[in-house]
């Protein structure tokens, strides 16, 4: 399977994302995209619920975004842009939340960062004009939320043309 764009174009994509998100230098993100399991009825209804919140989605934007995210993929060097993420891997991240004072060790481990991100990697439409992405940050044990967001170019820059929450706690 051919995808759409390229990794210069997700690149473009997330660094608008992360400026919406607020991220500053040495936020710490998992070191794996966020993958998307197979569509099971769960993942069907979510599908549902993005046809239904973004009314301009392209078919070849979801489809791109699903194929791309069968699998998880290394967010360094190519998804990382301008090297301000912080990449820490699962085992890590077991071990920083391993009990009750995950998030004080984790405060101590990484004091640049007010929180962890998650994120996906970029569905693209065929002339890469209109994009979507799931994002996710968390901040303590009950504060974050996840969602995902879609892009469309316009003048040639990329802005926000909507956003569907998935989860907030």
């Amino acid at each position: 399977m051919s995808f759409n764009g390229t990794i210069a174009d997700e690149r473009r994509v997330l660094t608008v994302c992360f400026v919406r998100l607020y991220l500053g230098n040495g936020q710490v993100a998992r070191s794996l995209t966020r993958g998307v399991r197979h569509l099971s009825s769960d993942e069907e209804r979510m599908l549902s619920y993005l046809r239904e919140s973004f009314k301009d989605l392209d078919e070849e934007t979801l489809a791109d975004f699903l194929a791309k995210n069968r699998e998880q993929h290394p967010v360094e060097p190519d998804l990382n842009p301008g090297g301000r993420l912080v990449c820490v891997g699962d085992e890590d991240f077991e071990r920083v939340f391993r009990d009750g004072e995950g998030w004080e060790r984790f405060r101590r481990t990484f004091p640049e960062s007010d929180g962890t991100l998650r994120f996906s990697r970029v569905g693209l439409d065929r002339e890469a004009s209109q994009a979507m992405l799931y994002a996710g940050q968390q901040f303590d044990w009950s504060v974050g939320s996840g969602g995902y967001w879609l892009f469309s170019k316009a003048d040639g820059e990329w802005v926000e043309s909507g956003r569907a929450g998935a989860w907030i706690s």
